[in-house]
């Protein structure tokens, strides 16, 4: 891997007086990516990966929602065009590198591949090899659940894990499915 500085991705907005970050206006947190696959991983230890991830889903797809309604507001786009510009910008953002083989908002289609993905083992980690990257389950759950305006969730799985593979493979439980019994953020 060949490595050079270049300049950030997405314009970052410092308030000198705080310290605090903005990216498109939202506040941002600049951290080591140890220390979140850290944390992830001390939560798995005691809580187990199953627990951990239903513990994440609601504040995931919460933030999801909030991400996109704050876009869209700013920059005019809604449907497959705000979720497009939401994996552009986790990309640009360091979280891996996604990429869109199906996405229909209005039916609750989903499928995305992420290469590099920021939550995969660090070294130290032992972080599981099924689905370690599931924290954007409920990431694309939020988007897709902005985007088709309705109360429910489609729910959409981690099937395949950079861990044992070249990428991550997430994808939703099928066109039209749709949990109700989700509230919406």
């Amino acid at each position: 891997m060949q490595n050079q500085a270049s300049e950030l991705p997405v314009p970052v907005e410092v308030d000198h007086d705080t310290g605090q970050w903005r990216v498109d206006g939202l506040p941002m947190v600049l951290v080591p990516q140890h220390l979140l696959v850290n944390n992830l991983d001390a939560v798995e230890q005691r809580l187990g990966r199953d627990e951990s991830a239903e513990l994440f889903r609601d504040a995931g797809r919460r933030s999801a929602w909030h991400w996109c309604a704050h876009e869209s507001a700013r920059l005019g786009l809604s449907g497959a065009a705000i979720v497009r510009h939401y994996l552009d910008r986790l990309s640009r953002r360091g979280w891996g590198r996604f990429e869109i083989d199906a996405l229909d908002p209005s039916r609750g289609e989903l499928s995305v591949r992420v290469r590099h993905s920021a939550l995969l083992p660090v070294d130290g980690s032992d972080r599981s090899v099924d689905r370690a990257c599931y924290l954007f389950e409920a990431w694309f759950e939020g988007a897709l659940q902005y985007t088709s305006g309705r109360s429910g969730t489609v729910p959409v799985r981690e099937t395949r894990c950079g861990v044992n593979a070249d990428e991550c493979l997430f994808t939703s439980d099928g066109p039209g499915r749709c949990h109700d019994n989700q509230r919406r953020p």
